[in-house]
């Protein structure tokens, strides 16, 4: 057999084969065709879960109940249709917004609460609505919504609370006051009221009001560690005798029993008298840190005379002198100055006292330095004005 034979036959198997290929493939595509039709005549099967949906609201809420421990996402979606049923079963809205919380779902929540207290406006809904935000962190919105509810229900004096800590969470500071200042004239007996009232005091830079008001919340919380820290952190910026607590001024210190500036030029001293007139008393401890000799009654009497006999075109000169006045506003306080001299000079030195009467004891605050006398008068008058005296 010759090459060009061999050739032809192997093409004619070739051809062979690839036709009986060609016919199994439709043989095998007809059976399928025919098996697919006679299934389609048949009845289709049985879906692979048959769940039978209620046909009321009630159905819904009572399923949703049913699998709420084990399911809550399907709990939720069957009280969400249930609701389409009856939009006005606010208590089955109520826990739907409870179901949303437990997922984390608060803009869903809140929006809940809010059609619950839109349409009721009751006292438990504007609650629900402002925990829900506060819980969101939705501070602002949620201390308007107290004043808002306060604003409905003035008998309520919880929603001005509300409103005073929210306001003071939120950073409004004189609107929390504000609120919680009218809070505590309705109930003067809530001290958690007082320590936010300190809180913000102490904000605004204003440590008297704040160090009266972490007291007054002491007196009404027994043991309450934040009231007592925030008391002894304003005590140790405080010098204390007896009922007075002093805050101690920026560039002074405290030394031992009294308080030196910084640069130890100035000096100031406490005292307390169990009796006796505070102009005498005042009069007594000013003059005890001056020379004696330049004070004494005979000396003062000279000064006085000197001080007529100066003609008006003469140059001044210093003369040392001693006055009392009362303190503007505190009617049982003296203050006395005594100076070298009424206007400053190498050698001046100066001492000023104020003494106050309170619960009959007489208290003393001097001071001692070699300056003018205004300036000690303005130190003390400033250091009385923000004196804390204790209940």
């Amino acid at each position: 057999m010759n090459l060009k034979t061999l050739y032809t036959e192997n093409i004619k198997n070739f051809l062979k084969l690839l036709l009986m290929g060609l016919c199994m493939t439709v043989f095998l595509f007809s059976q399928v065709f025919s098996q697919q039709k006679d299934e389609q005549k048949k009845d289709p099967p049985p879906p692979l879960l048959s769940v039978e949906l209620p046909k009321d609201a009630e159905g819904f809420f009572k399923d949703a109940e049913r699998i709420l421990e084990n399911d809550l996402a399907g709990a939720i979606r069957l009280y969400e249709m249930g609701l389409i049923l009856k939009p006005d079963a606010w208590d089955k809205r109520k826990r739907l917004a409870s179901l949303y919380e437990k997922q984390n779902q608060l803009g869903l929540a809140i929006s809940e609460y809010e059609t619950i207290n839109k349409t009721t406006g009751s006292k438990e809904s504007f609650l629900d609505l402002i925990r829900s935000m506060e819980k969101a962190n939705f501070i602002k919105a949620a201390a308007d919504n107290a004043a808002n509810a306060f604003k409905k229900y003035p008998d309520e004096p919880v929603f001005l609370y509300l409103s005073g800590e929210l306001f003071y969470k939120s950073g409004e500071l004189n609107q929390a006051l504000k609120a919680l200042q009218e809070f505590i004239r309705l109930k003067p007996t809530e001290g958690k009221a007082f320590f936010i009232i300190g809180s913000i005091y102490e904000k605004l830079n204003k440590p008297k009001d704040a160090l009266l008001n972490y007291i007054r919340a002491g007196e009404l919380i027994k043991d309450d560690r934040d009231i007592n820290d925030a008391i002894k952190r304003f005590q140790a910026k405080t010098f204390n005798i007896s009922d007075l607590s002093i805050f101690i001024p920026d560039g002074w210190i405290r030394d031992k029993d009294r308080l030196l500036s910084m640069d130890g030029s100035q000096s100031i001293n406490f005292y307390v008298d169990t009796k006796g007139d505070p102009e005498k008393i005042a009069i007594k401890y000013a003059k005890n840190v001056m020379l004696y000799g330049l004070f004494t009654d005979e000396a003062l009497k000279s000064y006085e005379e000197l001080r007529k006999n100066l003609k008006k075109d003469t140059p001044q000169i210093p003369i040392p002198f001693i006055r009392a006045r009362n303190i503007e506003g505190k009617n049982s306080a003296k203050m006395v100055s005594i100076s070298t001299g009424e206007i400053a000079h190498t050698n001046i030195e100066s001492s000023v006292a104020i003494s106050m009467l309170y619960k009959d004891k007489v208290y003393t605050i001097a001071w001692k330095a070699e300056d003018i006398a205004e300036k000690g008068e303005k130190i003390l008058i400033e250091l009385f004005e923000q004196a804390v005296w204790l209940p």
